[in-house]
């Protein structure tokens, strides 16, 4: 017989079985989603995501995963990104199209903006991804 070991009271990160090994399945303390970032989960329009360019709909996904951030430092980690991964071309073609006033989430629009006033932090630039 296969039971699962009692868990302690509490909850969160604090949640802990009797053997001392933390409860996985134990509610977490986590604050819900940011409101700020582009769609994601059920949210996303699948449809309208398969005709964004390529540019845009990349730049919506780290714009996603950063989110979590407040505003201002998500905007410098979308353009500390954008630096220090993309492709020159692929960074013009971005600049390009915020120049434009091509629609795309504001998040990635604010990093699209430090990347073009040169607000990025050089040494994080020259750092290894650690990947």
């Amino acid at each position: 017989m296969n039971e699962r070991p009692q868990v302690r009271t509490g909850s969160g990160a604090d949640a802990h079985r009797e053997n001392g090994t933390p409860d996985l399945d134990a509610p977490t303390r986590a604050e819900p989603a940011p409101t700020q970032g582009p769609a994601s989960g059920s949210d996303v329009d699948a449809e309208q995501r398969q005709h964004e360019p390529a540019d845009v709909r990349m730049g919506h996904d780290i714009a996603r995963a950063m989110a979590h951030h407040p505003p201002r430092r998500a905007a410098e980690e979308i353009a500390t990104h954008l630096r220090k991964f993309w492709d020159p071309r692929m960074r013009a073609s971005i600049l390009a199209r915020a120049d434009r006033g091509e629609p795309m989430d504001e998040l990635l629009r604010a990093g699209v903006e430090l990347l073009r006033e040169g607000e990025i932090d050089p040494s994080e630039v020259r750092k290894p991804s650690g990947g």
